[in-house]
Order: structure tokens, then sequence, then C-alpha cells
């Protein structure tokens, strides 16, 4: 069992904070940016782009801030910062003014991935229990997958787009005043490269990239159809069930895991496309959606964490969070398409094709890959 102690309970409940309050803005991204000009895709897909390319930006660059700063500073400016970019949307900006906000809220996003999840997450974890701790933390970021679609289709809708903003960023002062009673201990700086990839992204871990990649992007396709309150409810219980399933009856089964995953998402796909489909069917989706979601994304994170050298760790980990939030975000840039017009008859293939192509992708190139390269 990880060691519950102040400090990793402030970090896991920080991220939680963080993670819901930007997952908030899934939902309903495109009207809080305003009228685009480029039209209906363009309102769905310049979100995804703005906040994609915020995120890897500064990311080479954390790798020196971290060791020539105080890792708890970074973490606190990056959080600073975000909650700046996300108070711009209370604000009646110009367009190209959230734009620029939708990036800034990416790069702090980034920052704070790697300075939290990948370095102080593990600065302050035991080492024998540090594999079980990311387990713990990149679990909650899940639950965030709940708790922030709930209140972006819940707020705006009974209290209007100014309270919806007001608690993204009061999520996210909680998560400063989490981390500022961080006890971190000292450390004496280095002299790092400034440009570098360390902390970002892990090269040999593309294999698994892919298809946690695809994974994710199959779950926001699905929640982009269908995010009402009562969806985001099942598929929590959908996340209950598969970490109750996961300590249970899978354990060290990995691979028998990952085949239940990819199973449950076809099912999932397969349910939402029934004539008959209504809200309690629906709630049966987010169920199947849940659980095939928590057994691959978890298992592909203990993958990465098997492949890296001990001193990886941190990029294996970053790289990981990577592949979720990336796909995710391209899930429901892209859903806004996919189901409307005459594309929705033919959605339910698109989605059972991506499946059936990242599971065999995983079983034919990445399990014998990684049988010969895991290292732990």
């Amino acid at each position: 069992m990880v060691v519950w102690h102040a400090d990793f309970l402030r970090i896991i409940f920080a991220n939680l904070c963080v993670c819901t309050s930007l997952y908030m803005f899934l939902p309903v991204v495109p009207a809080c940016m305003g009228p685009v000009q480029l039209g209906g895709a363009a309102a769905a897909w310049l979100p995804f782009v703005a906040f994609a390319a915020g995120a890897c930006l500064p990311a080479p660059f954390c790798n020196f801030w971290l060791d020539a700063y105080r890792r708890k500073s970074v973490a606190l400016w990056a959080l600073a910062c975000l909650v700046a970019a996300t108070a711009l949307f209370l604000l009646d900006l110009p367009y190209y003014g959230k734009w620029l906000a939708r990036m800034a809220q990416g790069a702090s996003y980034g920052v704070f991935q790697i300075a939290v999840g990948s370095t102080l997450l593990l600065d302050l974890s035991d080492t024998r229990k540090r594999t079980e701790a990311a387990h713990v933390y990149y679990w909650f970021a899940r639950l965030a997958l709940v708790f922030g679609p709930l209140a972006g289709v819940m707020l705006p809708r009974c209290h209007g787009a100014e309270a919806f903003s007001a608690v993204a960023v009061g999520l996210q002062v909680c998560a400063f005043l989490l981390l500022s009673g961080l006890r971190v201990p000292f450390r004496a700086p280095l002299e790092p490269s400034l440009f570098t990839f360390d902390r970002f992204w892990l090269p040999r871990g593309f294999r698994l990239f892919v298809p946690l990649f695809g994974v994710c992007l199959v779950a926001g396709l699905l929640m982009g159809r269908h995010c009402g309150a009562g969806f985001c409810v099942f598929l929590g219980v959908g996340f209950w069930l598969a970490l109750w399933l996961h300590r249970c009856v899978f354990r060290e089964r990995l691979q028998r895991e990952l085949a239940c995953g990819f199973c449950s998402l076809v099912v999932a796909a397969l349910l939402l496309s029934c004539p008959l489909a209504d809200e309690r069917w629906l709630w049966v989706v987010a169920v199947f959606l849940g659980c095939g979601l928590g057994w691959t994304t978890s298992r592909y994170l203990l993958s990465y964490i098997r492949i890296c050298e001990h001193c990886e760790r941190g990029t294996a980990q970053s790289s990981y969070m990577l592949g979720w939030d990336m796909g995710l975000l391209a899930g429901f840039s892209c859903s806004a398409g996919l189901w409307g017009g005459g594309a929705q008859a033919c959605s339910t293939y698109i989605i059972l094709g991506l499946c059936a192509a990242t599971g065999l992708f995983h079983f034919l190139c990445v399990k014998p890959w990684y049988m010969q390269n895991k290292r732990k």
C-alpha cells in the first residue's frame, strides 16, 4: 500500500482539482471561444490545436527549469499562470484573445504535469512504492473525467458562463493552496541543458503511445456524442468496476486485461448504435466505456514504467499523460463533425474501425516488442 502521508494527499488532490477544471471545458469549449469566422469545423478543432501546441511548446525547457530552480516553485508558477489564463474567460475578449488564453492554459498545464506528476510525485514517494503512487495519481486524473464534463454540462445550463469560469478558477486556486503546503527537501541546483526532451517524451515508448492515443481518441468520440449528467455518473461507475476487477481478478494478467478493455470499448460502440438507445441504454454504454478506458489506460501506464530505466520514470509518465490528454482532446474535437450531418450514419463504423485497428496494432506490433523490452 502507498503511504498516504499529507504531501502525497496534497499532490493527488491538487491534480484532481486541476484536471477537473480543465476537463470542464471539453463539452463546451467551442462555445467558450466565441464566434469563429472559419466555420463549425474550425470552432471544434482550433481549441484543441491551441491547447496541444501550448502544452508542447514549453515542455523541452521543463527539465532545465526543474533542475535549475526549486521544483515546488516551478509547479506554483505554472499554477499561477493557469489561474490567470482561465480567469481570462471571465472577460469579454476578442476571439483571438481567447485562442491565446487557451494556448496559455495548455502551456501552464503541461508544465504543471511535468513538475508535479513526473517530478514532485517521485521525489516525495518511497522508492519501492513509486509505481503504486503513479497508479493512484493517474486514477484520480481519470476520476476528473467524470467530475469535469459533469460540471461543464450542468454549470452553464443552471448558472451561466460566468459561474462556469469562476468554478474553474476556484478549483485551480484550491490546487495552488494545496501545493503551497508541500514540504520538499532541499536539492542543490544542477547545470542541465537548456533544451531537452527529458521529463517530456520517451522516444522508445512511441509504440505504446499510438494505441494509448487511439483508445483515448475513441473515448473522446463516444463522450463527445453523449456527455450528459447521467452518462458522466455511470462512466464513474465503470471506472469503479474497472478498478475493483483490476485489483481482485486481473492483477498480473496484463495482456488479458488489455484484451477485455478493447472488447469493452467495442461493446460500448455497438450499444451506442442500437436504434432503441435511450437515456438508460446510454448509461450501460457509459459503464462499458468506463471499464474499457480504465483497464486499457492503467495497463499502458504500467507498460510505460516497465520499459524505462530508473532515471526515465518521470519521462515515461509524462509521455503517458500526453497520450491520455491529447487523445481525449482530439476525440472531443472530432466528435463535433463526426456526429453531425451525413457523417452520423457511418460514425459507428468509424469508431469500430478505430477500436479494431488499435487492438490489432497492440497485439501484433506492441505486445511482441513489449515482451522483449520490458525491464521490470
